[in-house]
This record gives structure tokens, C-alpha cells and sequence, in this order.
């Protein structure tokens, strides 16, 4: 038994000392220091800038070629007439066409007679959006003389002026983070400190917008024409975490 317990001895032995070994080099890499975690934030509210708005066209008739053709020819004369300035981005959405029938019969109908009360609807959206509000709007009101009704009309927060405000916020939370590890530090009784990794993680919140429904084409039949739609741009709060590993470096021995 002397013998084989020899062998079982060694072999534990070459287990666990790259453990060990792992832990120098950790403590050589660290210099003795000690680690520490620090993590700032901070927030603002930011002027939005970008006005959107949502227009459909709406278009029913007993024949589905007549639906799909007006509603073609509607969307070319207003993507004709947005097309010009650059400053308005124009996008297309949803297009459908549906059948149903308006007045249901309580009672059983035959294939002719249920052909004779369908009703074709069709719909499409377009969508507008720019930094120019006044364009915008001028636009929106146009379109709706030729047509199209309003699902939407709100301010967001752009892409660029939200980056900007993270930038902004990504500085003050860094001055917070070495603010925090000088304080650690000279509390501690540390020579100083060192960062080694910086986690930024910034995101912006965007706050729920009031969305303006307009009735269908059928429901505003006989209606007068809307006025001119009007907007005032909101607040959004951007926000930003900064989380950093830090390096206290141990106190300095002074030989007299």
C-alpha cells in the first residue's frame, strides 16, 4: 500500500499547483493592490428635435381595381410631391385590401348574393418625418387635402442629439467614477489608484407620446376639412451607467 499511495500523492500534487500558480500571477499582475468596483450614472432631459407624422390613405368600393388604383394613384401624387425636399424623409408602410360585408344578413345568402354586398377596403400609410417642423406640417396639410387622413403626429428625440447627450453624460460619469476611486484611495491610505476597464452602457428613454386618431374616410364623409395640424416638441431623459474596475496601488515603503 506504501507504494501505490506514493503515486496518488504526486498526481494531486500536479493538480493543484496551476491554481496556485494562477494566483501569483494574479496578485504579480495587480502589484498587491486592491481591486475595487465603482459604478456612477446620471441623467438628463433633452429637447426633442425630430417631428414625425403618419397619414393613411384609406379607399372602399365594390371593386378591389378601383381600390388598389386609387389608392396607387393617391400615394405617387404625394411621394411626388415630398420627393423634392430633402429635408423631409418620406417612408411607405402598411398596404392592405381587405373584403367584408357592411351589412350582415341574419340569414343564409346565396354565393350570388353575397358577391352583390361585398364591399372592398384598402389602406395604405405614409410615413414623414424631419427636424424641420414647419415643413412637416405644411406637408401633413397638403396631404391631407388630397385625401389622407392623420394616425399620427409626435416629437422623438433624434438619433445624433441623443448620442450627444450620452457623450455628455459619459464625461460626467467618468469624473465621478476617479472622484470616488481619489476618495477609496486616500481613505484607505493608498499611494494612488489605476483604471483598468471602463463598462459604459447608455441608453435613452423615450417618453410615451400622444398619438392623434383621425375616423375613416367613411366616418368623415360630409366633414369639414380639418385645420392645419399644429406641435410643440416634448422632453426625453437620456440616461448612462459607467462601471469601472479600479486598481488601488498598495502604500509606498520609504526606506530612511
Amino acid at each position: 500500500m506504501k507504494y501505490i499511495l506514493i503515486p496518488v500523492l504526486y498526481a494531486l500534487s500536479l493538480c493543484v499547483s496551476p491554481v496556485a500558480f494562477a494566483d501569483d500571477n494574479r496578485k504579480d499582475a495587480w502589484g498587491g493592490g486592491t481591486v475595487v468596483t465603482l459604478t456612477a450614472s446620471d441623467q438628463k432631459k433633452v429637447e426633442q428635435d425630430l417631428l414625425v407624422a403618419s397619414l393613411r390613405i384609406e379607399i372602399n368600393h365594390q371593386d378591389s381595381r378601383k381600390v388598389q388604383a386609387e389608392i396607387n394613384k393617391a400615394m405617387k401624387k404625394a411621394l411626388d410631391l415630398l420627393k423634392s425636399d430633402p429635408e423631409v424623409k418620406v417612408s411607405t408602410g402598411n398596404y392592405y385590401v381587405y373584403s367584408y360585408d357592411p351589412n350582415p344578413s341574419p340569414t343564409p345568402l346565396s354565393v350570388a348574393e353575397q358577391k352583390k354586398r361585398i364591399v372592398w377596403r384598402g389602406s395604405q400609410t405614409l410615413d414623414i418625418q424631419s427636424k424641420e417642423s414647419q415643413k412637416i406640417l405644411d406637408s401633413v396639410a397638403q396631404i391631407q387635402d388630397m385625401g389622407f387622413v392623420m394616425n399620427g403626429l409626435n416629437y422623438v428625440l433624434s438619433t445624433e442629439v441623443a448620442e450627444a447627450g450620452r457623450d455628455e453624460l459619459m464625461v460626467g460619469a467618468l469624473k465621478k467614477i476617479q472622484k470616488k476611486a481619489d476618495l477609496i484611495a486616500k481613505t484607505l491610505g493608498r499611494s494612488g489608484y489605476e483604471i483598468t476597464e471602463v463598462t459604459v452602457d447608455g441608453a435613452y428613454m423615450p417618453q410615451p407620446e400622444p398619438r392623434m386618431m383621425m375616423k375613416s374616410s367613411m366616418e368623415m364623409d360630409g366633414a369639414q376639412l380639418a385645420a392645419a395640424p399644429v406641435a410643440a416638441p416634448g422632453e426625453t431623459e437620456v440616461s448612462l451607467s459607467v462601471s469601472a474596475r479600479v486598481i488601488l496601488k498598495p502604500v509606498l515603503n520609504v526606506k530612511e
